[in-house]
């Protein structure tokens, strides 16, 4: 259980680490974007849509990427503790979930799991029912208008029209067989409302915008705790229809009070007193958000750009390049020794050969497998020696030691062997690159410390006192069978006098 525990704490530290710096890096972009949205909040939609992507962009690139050109050339070291030896032979350990206790960042990440599930479990249950309720729809009556719009707009795939008494407002499901389903009021919808309906759901198929709200989608569970994500896409979704609004009115060479007259005549219709599928493009959300759209469509110009210009592009372009590099993790895999040991690594070694990876080495069997091969030498240990080693290994692609030599060393050969031999002796799993096994040099710290509280009075494993009685060291004292009460039971008092004392045997 132990083991599980501290699996699990090392699992949630590296979660925590990752997720806490990209949230922290989500806020500061939010920030960002929202201050240029705000700036330009009259520029194109599709300026301020692309605006929006880079928060997309910024919530998927989570910061874990390499790049070689931020590493710092250093000898990579086993992100291990350093191996302590003592007296006692009691070594170090890993100090995350070494007591077995559950940290809290373990707590918060069972909750984010617990979370997410839920929510899958939700979505995929909601999901499941509203698309069973379309079974019962039926094809449009009207299917010729459908196929001329769609060749107008480059559609070439088939597009299904379809109608259905349980759908509360139009949109479109599916990518390879797009279907656009409309509601039952569409009936008594005229040409020109039909006609706007028609125009700005193509747009979305037009733009393969059903492959977007899926990441968004996935993305808001996986942000679930983040207030900002659902916020980055609320204005992501509100620009994208925008951008059909303006494909619709610009294909159909509508006046935008027109096209705006249509969600605003049949805003009571249209309004979604039920909620739409998660994965689907609809033309209507919210009475506040129509109302947004009709007044975007009052106040933009009679010429509205649908692509972007040059400066935004760079701007854009920009700020994706910064995105990237804040995903960039610039840490190398250096353990550092501890200030304690008043020794610093070199920097550089002409003798070693650089070898990237992406995962580390790591003994086979944890700290126990080089704890246990660590002997601290009797001769030191008599004659009170403490220091610090430091072994610069080279684990070849089998993950066994083929070279070794000493980087620091207390001045005792006796230390500098002891430590040298427990590296050898240990099995590693090698480094992976590519999902390849590679050599790698290593670098770990042998700490000798002797354990002065028990061995006050004592030097060696075995002592003896002045009438030459030897006293052997053992780990756990002798208990009488019984308890104590049994040696009580065995006292039998002499019968001639009585004296009171202590007998010691």
């Amino acid at each position: 259980m132990t083991d599980i525990i501290a699996l699990l704490n090392q699992i949630s530290d590296v979660w925590f680490n990752i997720i806490a710096l990209n949230s922290l890096h989500l806020v500061v972009l939010f920030v960002l974007l929202f201050g240029i949205s705000a700036l330009f909040r009259k520029k194109s939609a599709v300026f301020l849509y692309s605006v929006w992507s880079l928060f997309l962009l910024k919530a998927i690139l989570l910061p874990v990427i390499r790049l070689p050109f931020l590493q710092r050339s250093v000898i990579p070291v086993i992100p291990l503790n350093a191996i302590v030896a003592n007296s006692t032979q009691i070594l170090s350990t890993p100090e995350t979930g070494a007591t077995g206790t559950v940290t809290i960042q373990s707590i918060l990440f069972l909750f984010w799991i617990a979370g997410i599930t839920t929510l899958l479990i939700m979505y995929v249950r909601n999901e499941h029912l509203f698309f069973s309720s379309l079974k019962n729809s039926k094809p449009f009556p009207d299917q010729n208008r459908l196929p001329q719009l769609a060749v107008q707009l480059g559609i070439r795939k088939p597009v299904e029209l379809r109608l259905s008494p349980n759908v509360p407002a139009p949109f479109t499901k599916g990518f390879r067989k797009p279907v656009i389903y409309l509601p039952q009021s569409a009936l008594n919808w005229n040409e020109q409302q039909l006609n706007h309906v028609l125009c700005h759901e193509l747009a979305h198929i037009q733009r393969k915008d059903i492959v977007i709200i899926t990441i968004q989608n996935i993305l808001n569970v996986f942000y679930f705790f983040h207030p900002l994500v659902w916020t980055a896409n609320h204005h992501l979704n509100f620009q994208r229809e925008k951008i059909c609004d303006d494909s619709a009115i610009a294909l159909l060479n509508e006046n935008p009070a027109r096209y705006g007259r249509t969600l605003m005549d049949n805003l009571e219709s249209f309004l979604v007193n039920r909620r739409l599928p998660l994965i689907a493009n609809g033309l209507f959300f919210s009475k506040k958000t129509i109302i947004k759209r009709f007044e975007y469509l009052l106040n933009r110009g009679k010429e509205i750009k649908m692509k972007l210009g040059p400066f935004q592009k760079a701007a854009i372009g920009m700020l994706t390049i910064l995105i990237i590099l804040t995903a960039c993790n610039n840490q190398s895999d250096e353990t550092p020794v501890s200030a304690s040991d008043n020794a610093d690594l070199p920097s550089s070694n002409s003798n070693v050969k650089f070898i990237p990876y992406d995962s580390p080495p790591s003994p086979i069997g944890g700290f126990k497998a080089i704890q246990e091969n660590v002997i601290y030498p009797k001769a030191d240990r008599e004659a009170g020696n403490e220091g610090t080693v430091i072994v610069q290994a080279f684990l070849d692609e089998n993950g066994d030691v083929t070279e070794a030599v000493i980087l620091k060393s207390p001045g005792l050969e006796g230390l500098d062997n002891a430590a040298i031999n427990a590296v050898k002796q240990t099995k590693f799993k090698p480094a992976m690159q590519k999902e390849k096994p590679v050599g790698v040099y290593i670098t770990i710290p042998v700490i000798f410390k002797l354990n002065k509280e028990k061995e006050t009075g004592e030097s060696s494993q075995s002592l003896k006192n002045a009438d030459g009685v030897e006293f052997i060291k053992y780990d756990s004292p002798p208990e009488p069978i019984g308890g104590f009460a049994t040696i009580q039971k065995n006292i039998v008092l002499p019968d001639k006098k009585e004296i009171d004392g202590t007998a010691l045997s």
